[in-house]
């Protein structure tokens, strides 16, 4: 009742050891995120007595939507410098905008402009993972309140639709960030789960999936847990033809999704 009630999450018990028990749960998976991930468990190994999983579906019509008629046959170029041919939509419309010395910035709204996708490109000669390392929560805020500080200016943008696929396992990360000791079977203390105690996190596993077209976004993510400027009078040209960085956020309260 609690998790129900301030989590709006459901808990289930289930037979482990049943042949059926992955597809219960990768039915859940798929039934939340819109068939978008169909898949987070494969097999159950015996020493696992609970799975923690979290799902996220999100799909967003582009405020301004590119028309169908101006996608075009072009080429995007790879961190290694080879191409590759991609479909390019285009659309000359008003957007948040700023430019630096490392990037530019541009805001894409969706619907009502309470979610938005912020997408950076590095400039010309600069590396991603230079910009990917300034990614610090100060230049993040910083930048935030540029954008939404900043007047919509016209501009001519070309994005490329795509569909993106992520899966990770997170658990040095987690271990790097300070929860060593949960995945410690020896030391891990979830006794106010299981009294008895002897419980750790096993593995936690991350799935992502986005797809940006010309109506919009569709993106789903599952997590699981197993415990065992100033504007110019033409348009400014953004032509995202090569790596960038984006974000998914929702505008009021800036929390990023994806």
């Amino acid at each position: 009742d609690l998790n129900k009630t301030y989590f709006n999450a459901e808990v289930n018990a289930l037979d482990f050891d049943s042949p059926q028990a992955p597809a219960t749960i990768n039915g859940w998976v798929n039934e939340n995120t819109k068939g978008k991930i169909p898949t987070i468990v494969e097999t159950i190994k015996r020493e696992i007595v609970m799975f923690i999983i979290n799902a996220i579906y999100f799909k967003g019509s582009w405020s301004s939507r590119f028309e169908a008629a101006n996608t075009k046959d072009d080429w995007f170029t790879l961190l290694d410098g080879s191409r590759k041919p991609c479909k390019m939509m285009n659309q000359e419309q008003k957007f948040k905008y700023f430019s630096n010395a490392d990037f530019q910035a541009i805001d894409l709204p969706y619907g009502d402009e309470d979610f938005s996708m912020t997408i950076f490109l590095p400039q010309a000669g600069k590396n991603i993972d230079d910009l990917i390392s300034s990614f610090t929560q100060n230049n993040w805020g910083q930048w935030m309140q540029t954008l939404s500080l900043s007047k919509a200016s016209k501009v001519y943008l070309s994005l490329p639709k795509f569909t993106l696929k992520y899966e990770v396992t997170l658990n040095d990360m987690l271990k790097a960030l300070g929860m060593g000791i949960a995945f410690d079977s020896w030391l891990a203390d979830f006794t106010r789960i299981c009294k008895a105690g002897g419980l750790y996190i096993d593995a936690v596993k991350h799935k992502t999936f986005v797809e940006v077209n010309e109506e919009g976004t569709v993106a789903a993510a599952v997590t699981l847990v197993g415990m065992g400027v100033t504007s110019i009078p033409i348009p400014t040209m953004v032509r995202i033809d090569r790596p960038f960085i984006f974000a998914i956020r929702e505008t009021r309260s800036q929390t990023i999704l994806f």
